[in-house]
C-alpha cells in the first residue's frame, strides 16, 4: 500500500531549520546543509530564448544563474527552447544537444545556446526517454540523436524518423508528434517534439517473477463529475480505492469539498460534503478522507482544525473524527496504515479545551467508527513533522526536523502506540528545495522505504530503507533509486511492487505501470494511454485491490459556457494488479 503524506506546507519550516533553498543564488562555493558544495554556473548564449531544468537538485534557470550543489552530487541538465527558438547545444562542461549529466566534484561552468528560428521554418526536436539507449536518424538528414537531437526545416517539409535500439535495449514506441510503435512520419507544419522510448531489455525469466505478471487489461471504467449551476468553483482532487474495489473521489471546492463513493463498475453509492482541502487514503475496507484546517463550513468544522471522515465499502459514512485547530500548524501530515487506520502527527489537540501537544495519534479508518486507536503520544523530537509511515507490522515512523542544520530525525512507535525508540538520525547533510517533504512505502517483509519529495513540478527520489523499530538505515537499492519520479505500492497479493509515475508537464500522454519483484526484477509493464501527443499528466494511483486509477489532464475536461465550471474525470482498470 502506498503511504502518502499530504505535507506541501512543510518546506518553509524545513528551510528554516538549517537547510538552504535550492533556488538560484549568487554566492561562491561553500556548504549546503553543512556539507561541502561546489558552484554550478549556467550561462545563456545566442539570439534565441529558453530555460535549463534540473530535477535533482530541483531548479529552473530562465537566464544565467548559479547554484551551490553538494560536492560529488550528480546533476542532469535539460535545455528547453521557448516558442520561436531552438536549442543549439551545450558549451563548457557539457556538449551536444541531449541532456547533460555532470558530477560536481569541482566548480563547473555550462553554457546553453539558443537560436531564434527564422519565419517560415519549423524546429523538429527528438527527446529520448526511458532507461535504455539507441539512435534516432531523420530524413531529410539533420538529426542523429544522441548527439544532434534537433534540426530546422522549411514548414511543410515531410519528415521521417527511424529508431534503432542498442544491443541492451528495446524500442518501445514514439510520443508527441508521433505515437505508438509504428513508423514516424509527419508534415512539419510547425515546431514539433517527438519522444522516443528506449527501455532496457527485461532479463531472462527467473524464479523472482514466478507467479508475478504485468498488470492485467480489464475493461476501463469511468466516472465524470458534472457541476450544476449552483456548484461551487472546483478543482479535481485525488482518488483512492479499497480492497473491494470501492473508490473515493474528491472534488475540491472553494469553501468545502465533495466526496463521491462509487463501486468498481462506476455506480454512485453516496456523496457528501466535507470541509476544505480533502485528500483520500485507501483502506482495506472503505476509504478515509482527511481534511485540512477550514475557514468556512459547519460550526463543528470551524471549531476543529483537522477532520477525518470514514466511509465503508458500501459508501456509508461510518464516523467523523476531529482535532482542534492550532494556529501554528495549519494541516497535520497524515498517512494510511496498510492494515486499516490513519496516522496523524504534529502540533495537535484532541478537543477545543485540551492543550496543544507535539504528538502522534492513530485513528481507526475506513469502515470503522473513526475512534482513536492510540495516542496522542508525545514525540521525542521537538522539530516539525515532515513525513510519516506505517509498515506491514503496524509500526509507525514519524519523520521530523533534526536538532542540527541539515539533519532529519525519526522515531518509531509500536502497533499499540508505545515508543519503540527515541529520536534517531535518519539523514545528514540534507538540503531541501523550495517545497520538500518525505513519503514512505511499506516494504514486503517489513520496514519502510523513505523517499524525498519536491514540488513544482513534483519529483521523487528513493533515499534510505529503515527496518521496523531500527535506529539505523541502509541506502535504498539501485533499482529503487533508478525509478525516480515514481511511487512504489505493494501489489499482486503482497508479492510484488507496482511502480506508479508522478504527474508531469508536457510529456507523452500515456502512463506506464511496471510490476517489480521484491529483488528489483522487472516482471512486466502495461501502458495506460490518455490521448495522442503530449499533455500535463496527473499522479497515477492504485487502490488496495490493485485497481489502476488515472485522472484526465485539466485541459481535457469540459468547461460549462454558462457557469465556467469544469468536469472532473476519473478512469480506472479494476483489480488490474490484484
Amino acid at each position: 500500500m502506498r503511504a502518502t503524506v499530504w505535507a506541501g506546507f512543510l518546506a518553509a519550516t524545513l528551510i528554516g531549520c538549517g537547510g538552504s533553498s535550492s533556488g538560484p543564488n549568487t554566492g561562491g562555493g561553500g556548504s549546503v546543509g553543512g556539507t561541502t558544495a561546489h558552484v554550478l554556473a549556467i550561462h545563456f548564449a545566442g539570439d534565441g530564448a529558453g530555460a535549463v531544468h534540473s530535477a535533482t537538485p530541483p531548479f529552473d534557470c530562465n537566464g544565467s544563474c548559479t547554484q551551490n550543489v553538494t560536492a560529488g552530487a550528480s546533476v542532469v541538465l535539460t535545455a528547453t527552447a521557448a516558442a520561436g527558438s531552438s536549442f543549439a547545444g551545450w558549451q563548457g562542461a557539457c556538449s551536444g544537444t541531449a541532456s547533460c549529466t555532470l558530477t560536481l566534484d569541482m566548480d563547473r561552468d555550462v553554457t546553453a545556446s539558443f537560436t531564434a528560428i527564422p519565419a517560415g521554418t519549423a524546429r523538429i526536436t527528438v527527446n529520448p526517454v526511458g532507461k535504455g539507449g539507441g539512435r534516432v536518424t531523420s530524413s531529410p538528414p539533420g538529426i542523429d540523436c544522441p548527439g544532434t537531437c534537433g534540426m530546422t526545416v522549411a514548414q511543410g517539409t515531410s519528415v521521417s524518423l527511424a529508431a534503432q535500439p542498442d544491443g541492451s535495449s528495446s524500442f518501445m514506441g514514439w510520443g508527441g508528434s508521433c505515437s505508438g510503435p509504428a513508423s514516424c512520419s509527419f508534415s512539419a507544419s510547425g515546431d514539433a517534439t517527438v519522444w522516443v522510448d528506449f527501455e532496457l531489455k527485461s532479463p531472462p525469466a527467473t524464479a523472482s517473477c514466478a507467479g508475478i505478471a504485468a498488470p492485467d487489461a480489464p475493461s476501463m471504467m469511468q466516472y465524470v463529475y458534472r457541476p450544476g449551476s449552483s456548484s461551487l468553483p472546483a478543482s479535481c482532487g485525488g482518488a483512492a480505492g479499497d480492497g473491494a474495489g470501492t473508490l473515493g473521489l474528491v472534488v475540491n471546492g472553494a469553501h468545502a469539498d465533495a466526496v463521491y463513493i462509487v463501486d468498481a463498475s462506476g455506480k454512485l453509492l453516496s456523496s457528501t460534503t466535507t470541509t476544505l482541502f480533502g485528500f483520500p487514503l485507501e483502506q482495506p475496507q472503505g476509504v478515509s478522507v482527511v481534511n485540512g484546517r477550514p475557514y468556512l463550513g459547519p460550526d463543528e468544522a470551524v471549531k476543529f482544525g483537522q477532520m477525518l471522515t470514514d466511509f465503508d465499502s458500501a459508501g456509508k459514512k461510518t464516523g467523523v473524527a476531529t482535532l482542534a485547530n492550532h494556529s501554528g500548524q495549519n494541516n497535520l501530515p497524515a498517512v494510511a496504515d496498510p492494515d486499516g487506520g490513519v496516522l496523524l502527527a504534529g502540533d495537535l489537540a484532541m478537543g477545543p479545551s485540551d492543550p496543544v501537544v507535539h504528538a502522534a495519534v492513530m485513528f481507526e479508518g475506513g469502515g470503522t467508527s473513526g475512534a482513536v486507536r492510540w495516542g496522542p503520544k508525545a514525540l521525542a523530537s521537538s522539530g516539525a513533522v515532515f513525513g510519516l509511515g506505517v509498515d506491514l507490522l503496524g509500526r509507525s515512523l514519524v519523520i521530523t526536523a533534526g536538532p542540527a542544520g541539515g539533519e532529519i530525525s525519526a522515531q518509531w512507535f509500536e502497533k499499540d502506540g508505545s515508543a519503540l525508540t527515541g529520536e534517531f538520525t535518519l539523514l545528514t547533510g540534507f538540503s531541501p528545495g523550495s517545497s520538500t517533504w518525505f513519503e514512505t512505502t511499506a516494504l514486503i517483509g517489513g520496514g519502510l522505504l523513505v523517499r524525498r519529495m519536491d514540488a513544482g513540478p513534483a519529483h521523487s527520489r528513493a533515499l534510505v530503507i529503515v527496518s521496523g523499530g531500527s535506529t539505523s538505515t541502509q541506502p535504498a537499492p539501485d533499482w529503487m533509486k533508478a525509478r525516480a519520479d515514481t511511487r512504489l505500492q505493494i501489489a499482486r497479493g503482497g508479492h510484488a511492487y507496482a511502480v506508479l509515475p508522478l504527474g508531469a508537464k508536457g510529456v507523452a500522454c500515456s502512463q506506464r505501470v511496471e510490476v517489480v519483484a521484491p529483488d528489483g526484477t522487472s516482471c512486466g509493464q502495461r501502458d495506460y494511454a490518455i490521448a495522442a501527443g503530449n499533455c500535463d499528466t496527473k499522479d497515477l494511483a492504485m487502490g488496495a485491490d490493485g485497481t489502476v486509477l488515472q485522472q484526465l489532464p485539466g485541459a481535457m475536461e469540459t468547461t460549462s459556457a454558462d457557469t465556467a465550471l469544469h468536469t472532473c474525470t476519473w478512469r480506472w482498470w479494476p483489480a488490474a494488479a490484484k
